[in-house]
C-alpha cells in the first residue's frame, strides 16, 4: 500500500513540475522573441541606410530564403519531437534512438538533394524571375549559392531542437534562438559597417545558421540519457512520422496560403492603398500571436507525454491552458478594441483611415478565438491528429477564398476583414470540437471553450459606441468571461490551490514559503 502511494506522489509531483515548467518556459520563448525583434528594430534603419533599398531589398530576399528552407522538414521537426517525448515518456530509449537518428538522417539526405536543386537553379532564378540590378547580379547569385550550401544545416536544426523540447530543455533553446536571432541582425551590420558588402553578409547568415545548428547539438550531447552516437535509419519509424509530419505539413501549408493570400486579393480587387489599410493592422496585431505560439511549443511535448500514457492529466492541462489563454486575450482584445482609434490615430497620423480602425478592431476581435483555436490545434497534434487539423484547413480553403473574394469585391477593407474574422471562428469551432469528439469514452457536447467565439463577436459589437460605454461593455465582458473560466474550465484541485494561496497572501502578519511537499510553512516576522 505504501509503495502504491509513493508511486502516486511521484506522478503528482512530477505532474506539478511540469505545469510549473509551462510557465517559466513560456517566458523563456517570448524573451527569445523579443530579443530578436529588438534588435531588427535598431539594424534595419541602419542597414537600409548604408545599403540602399535595392541591397537591402537583396537581403530581405535572402532572410526570406532561410525562412522558407526551415519549412522544407516536411513536419519532421515536430514529430520527432511528439515520438521522442513518448518514448521518453515510456522509458523506452530503443526507440527514442530509431526516432532520433532516423530523423537527422532523412533530413539531412533531403537538405542534400533539395541543396543541390537549388545550387542548379541559383543562375536562372536570380537573372530571370529577380529583378536585379545588373551591377549586383553577380554578387547575389555567388550569395544565394552560399545559402543554398546551408540547407543541409537548416533542416538538420529543426530534429535538434526537436529533441531539445521533448527533453524540456527549453531555457537552453531560448538562450540558444535569442542569442541567433540577435545575431541575425547585429553582425550584418557590424559586416557593413566594416565595408562588408552584400556576399559579406550572406557568409553572415551562413554562419550564424551554423552556429546555431553547433550549438543544439551541444546541447543534445549534454542530455542525460541522450541516444548513442550510432547512427540507425528505421522505416518504421520514417513511416510513422512522415505520416504524421506530412498532413502537419499540409495543414501548415494551406494555412499559411490562406494567412498570405488576402493581401494579393486586396492588391487585384481594391488597389494598394488598400492593402495597406488592411495590412499595417493585420502584421501588428499578429505579433500577439507570439505570446500563444510561445506557449504552446511548451505545450506540446507536454501533452505529448500525458498522451502516450493515457494519463486524465491530459485534459487537465489542456483545460488550464484554454483558461489562461481565454483570461489573457479577453483583456487583451477588449482593451484592445476600445483603445484601437485613439492608437491607431497616434501611430499613423495623417495616414489614419476609418478602413484602417475597423480593420484593426476586427482583428483584435479576432485574437482570442485565433489563440485558443490554436491551444486546440495543439492539443489535436499531441493526439496524433494531425490529419483532422489538415483536412479542417483543406475544407476551409476554398470556401474562404470565395467569400474573401466576394466581400472584397462588396464591401473592399471592411468586408475583408469581417470574412478573415468569421473564418477564424470557424476555424477555432472546429479544433475545439474535433478535439472534443477525440476523448475516448465521451458522447459529444458543447465544449465550454466556445466562449471564445462570444467574446469575439461581444467585442466585435462595441466598434462604433462611444468611449465611455465601450469600456463600461469591455469591462464587462471580461468579468462574465473570467467567470465563466473559473466556473467552467478551472479545475476544483487548481481552484482550491488558488483560494488557499488567495487566503494566505491576504494575511499580512506573515510571509510563506513553499515546502518540498507543495505545503507552505508559516514564517513568523
Amino acid at each position: 500500500m505504501y509503495v502504491a502511494g509513493c508511486n502516486v506522489m511521484t506522478h503528482e509531483a512530477r505532474f506539478a513540475l511540469r505545469v510549473r515548467n509551462i510557465g517559466w518556459n513560456t517566458i523563456y520563448q517570448i524573451g527569445s522573441q523579443v530579443a530578436p525583434a529588438l534588435a531588427a528594430i535598431a539594424a534595419i534603419p541602419f542597414l537600409l541606410r548604408h545599403l540602399g533599398s535595392e541591397v537591402f531589398g537583396i537581403i530581405t530576399i535572402f532572410s526570406t530564403a532561410l525562412l522558407y528552407f526551415t519549412m522544407l522538414d516536411l513536419g519532421l521537426g515536430r514529430a520527432a519531437t511528439r515520438f521522442i517525448a513518448q518514448s521518453m515518456e515510456r522509458g523506452r530509449w530503443d526507440d527514442l534512438r530509431r526516432y532520433f537518428w532516423s530523423s537527422i538522417v532523412l533530413l539531412s539526405g533531403m537538405g542534400v538533394v533539395v541543396g543541390g536543386i537549388c545550387l542548379l537553379g541559383v543562375s536562372s532564378f536570380v537573372t530571370a524571375y529577380l529583378k536585379i540590378p545588373p551591377n549586383y547580379s553577380h554578387a547575389a547569385s555567388i550569395s544565394f549559392y552560399i545559402l543554398c550550401l546551408t540547407l543541409p544545416v537548416v533542416t538538420l536544426t529543426s530534429t535538434l531542437r526537436g529533441f531539445l523540447e521533448a527533453s524540456d530543455r527549453f531555457l537552453y533553446i531560448s538562450i540558444v534562438g535569442g542569442c541567433i536571432g540577435v545575431c541575425t541582425y547585429v553582425l550584418p551590420a557590424l559586416a557593413v559597417l566594416l565595408g562588408g558588402g552584400l556576399i559579406t553578409v550572406a557568409v553572415v547568415f551562413a554562419s550564424v545558421r551554423l552556429a546555431m545548428c553547433a550549438a543544439l547539438a551541444i546541447g543534445c550531447l549534454r542530455i542525460e540519457g541522450r541516444p548513442s552516437l550510432r547512427p540507425i535509419f528505421d522505416l518504421a519509424a520514417v513511416r510513422q512520422m512522415l505520416a504524421f509530419g506530412g498532413w502537419l505539413s499540409v495543414s501548415n501549408i494551406v494555412g499559411s496560403v490562406m494567412i498570405y493570400c488576402d493581401r494579393f486579393f486586396i492588391g487585384i480587387c481594391v488597389g494598394m492603398s488598400a492593402v495597406a489599410s488592411y495590412g499595417m493592422p493585420l502584421d501588428v496585431i499578429g505579433r500577439l500571436q507570439i505570446l500563444i505560439s510561445s506557449f504552446c511549443a511548451v505545450l506540446f511535448p507536454v501533452m505529448s507525454r500525458l498522451d502516450e500514457s493515457r494519463s486524465p492529466q491530459f485534459q487537465s492541462v489542456y483545460r488550464g491552458a484554454v483558461a489562461v489563454g481565454l483570461s489573457l486575450m479577453t483583456l487583451i482584445t477588449t482593451a484592445g478594441v476600445v483603445a484601437a482609434p485613439t492608437v491607431m490615430k497616434f501611430w499613423l497620423g495623417d495616414h489614419n483611415t476609418s478602413e484602417t480602425i475597423f480593420a484593426a478592431q476586427v482583428f483584435l476581435a479576432g485574437a482570442l478565438v485565433q489563440s485558443v483555436a490554436s491551444i486546440a490545434w495543439t492539443a489535436l497534434h499531441a493526439r496524433g491528429r494531425s490529419d483532422l487539423t489538415a483536412w479542417i484547413h483543406l475544407a476551409e480553403f476554398p470556401l474562404y477564398l470565395v467569400a474573401f473574394y466576394w466581400a472584397t469585391i462588396r464591401f473592399g477593407v471592411r468586408g475583408a476583414a469581417l470574412v478573415w474574422l468569421a473564418r477564424g471562428i470557424v476555424d477555432f469551432l472546429c479544433m475545439v470540437i474535433a478535439l472534443r469528439v477525440q476523448r475516448v469514452g465521451s458522447g459529444f457536447s458543447v465544449p465550454p471553450e466556445v466562449v471564445a467565439a462570444i467574446v469575439s463577436l461581444g467585442a466585435l459589437s462595441i466598434v462604433n459606441l462611444p468611449l465611455a460605454k465601450a469600456a463600461a461593455i469591455a469591462a464587462l465582458l471580461c468579468i462574465l468571461a473570467w467567470v465563466w473560466t473559473w466556473g467552467t474550465l478551472v479545475d476544483p484541485a487548481a481552484k482550491t490551490q488558488l483560494t488557499m494561496l488567495l487566503r494566505r497572501w491576504r494575511n499580512s502578519g506573515a510571509t510563506y514559503q513553499a515546502s518540498g511537499k507543495g505545503e507552505f510553512r508559516r514564517i513568523d516576522e
